[in-house]
């Protein structure tokens, strides 16, 4: 174990002397603490400006005078999504994905403002965050310091002196393999930091979540090391090195994953949203129309109505019914509603499976989906946002709509347009508005996103036991 150690010191000495190897160095550590200022910067503004946009919704919806309930009905509520602590290291896709959403009656309207959207296409090649660092660049640049690890040795014709004096050749190897595993150490420090101070007043959970992507990011990178080290080991010379190195890199980095999310897109291909809407329009049209109490589709409601309170006439209802009509259909609404929104979220995540199993090809698929997973940026917590807004939506439409039902006579509903008077009758106090609750998204559960995040966690793992043997087998084979 001492030879492992004096090897790596040695080496370690000639990343010190080099002065290519401390311009890289230093690049990483640059690179990496702009990422993080960056990153640190961007989301808190967006954090900021998110809960600023949310609180002038809310003073906004809450300042509206009197109206009739279904005036609130369309005239709808703005909800946005708070940023997760640990975005700053881990965008996710929230950069791809709506943040906010506007809320109805009668329909269930997608996530806008993305910001790759405004940004262009070229945002979505990877936002300047930590994560995208430590995947992207920090591999590149472990390969730029590392590629004549064992090369160079064998160019000077030290490797005959080493083995010759009895060194064994794994020992040589994990000893390389060590002093580089430093400089990779070295990038994950802006990252740590960034992470806890980000955690600081967090709620639970998100702090160890912060420390176990660490853990993924260390693995991460000591899997590039491993395979920067044996294909060092079985090249020729530092440039047959370099290249086969810059392959993998290339193939890793930039081709596996485009390929992966191609072959998904291509796989299981997603209708049209014109066509989505049409669909849906056309189903909810068969449903009736709540706002015609008289629509056929609500007869047997009347039906049922009048034989439970004993009555003949709707006139005659302790209630308004066509604010029960306008719950009713509503109900049926909904129920339409979530049944696309759920067909279209279980595509996604089938989506989502079919890219995972190009996780066998590249590291990085699976360590963008642990990263997301416990970061609060991944594709489950988005559905999250979208299934809290849906449930915020059909209680405050369903809340106006018992305010139809409760507050004024059908007569005074039906007349409510013939006079000024009639419209000032079917008026409901504005207090009403402001008593309704504000929209506070409560993040998934830790359990929930380290349970995401376990398998991909064991394939980053998988890949790191697999790039040992790899270096193992390289170094039987190493030849001076």
């Amino acid at each position: 174990m001492t030879a492992v150690f004096l090897i790596a010191r040695d080496e370690l000495r000639y990343l010190r002397r080099s002065n290519a190897a401390w311009f890289i160095l230093l690049t990483l550590l640059l690179v990496s603490i702009c990422a993080a200022i960056v990153s640190d910067a961007e989301v808190s503004r967006r954090a900021e400006e998110r809960l600023a946009q949310q609180a002038e919704a809310d003073a906004i919806f809450q300042a509206q005078p009197d109206r009739h309930p279904h005036r609130m009905v369309h005239y709808g509520h703005y909800v946005y999504r708070p940023a997760s602590p640990l975005a700053v290291i881990e965008p996710g896709i929230d950069s791809m994905v709506g943040t906010s959403i506007f809320l109805e009656g009668h329909r269930q309207n997608t996530a806008t403002f993305a910001s790759a959207r405004e940004t262009g296409l070229l945002a979505r090649f990877g936002s300047f965050s930590p994560a995208f660092v430590l995947q992207i660049l920090a591999p590149l640049l472990l390969i730029i310091s590392g590629y004549a690890s064992v090369t160079r040795e064998k160019e000077s014709k030290a490797l005959y002196q080493l083995i010759g004096q009895g060194v064994e050749k794994g020992t040589i190897l994990i000893g390389k393999a060590m002093a580089l595993w430093s400089v990779a150490f070295l990038a994950l420090i802006p990252l740590i930091l960034l992470g806890l101070m980000a955690t600081e007043d967090s709620q639970p959970g998100f702090r160890q979540s912060s420390l176990i992507m660490s853990l993924g990011y260390l693995a991460y990178l000591s899997v590039w090391v491993l395979l920067i080290v044996s294909a060092s080991a079985t090249s020729r010379t530092s440039a047959q090195a370099l290249s086969a190195l810059l392959g993998i890199w290339v193939v890793i980095s930039v081709l596996m994953p485009r390929i992966a999310g191609a072959y998904a897109s291509a796989a299981l291909p997603f209708p049209s949203q014109i066509e989505t809407n049409l669909l849906v329009a056309e189903t909810l049209r068969a449903g009736g129309d709540s706002h015609d109490i008289e629509d056929a589709a609500f007869d047997d409601l009347e039906t049922v109505t009048l034989a439970e309170y004993g009555v003949d006439k709707i006139e005659d209802l302790p209630f308004n019914y066509r604010g029960l009509v306008a719950l009713r259909g509503e109900e049926a609404d909904t129920e339409v509603l979530a049944k696309f929104a759920e067909e279209r979220m279980d595509r996604e995540l089938e989506q989502k499976l079919l890219m995972d199993r190009f996780s066998w090809f590249s590291p990085l698929i699976p360590l963008r989906a642990f990263s997301m997973a416990l970061a609060g940026t991944s594709l489950q917590d988005h559905h999250h946002f979208l299934r809290a807004a849906e449930d915020y939506r059909f209680s405050m439409v369903q809340t106006f709509n018992r305010l139809q039902m409760t507050e004024m006579t059908l007569a005074e509903d039906l007349a409510r347009n013939e006079s000024a008077e009639a419209t000032e009758r079917t008026r409901v106090d504005s207090s009403n508005w402001g008593e309704m609750p504000v929209f506070d998204l409560e993040p998934l559960g830790q359990e929930i996103r380290w349970r995401a995040a376990l398998h991909s966690g064991m394939i980053i793992f998988a890949w790191l036991f697999l790039a040992l043997i790899l270096m193992l087998v390289s170094a039987r084979r190493l030849q001076p």
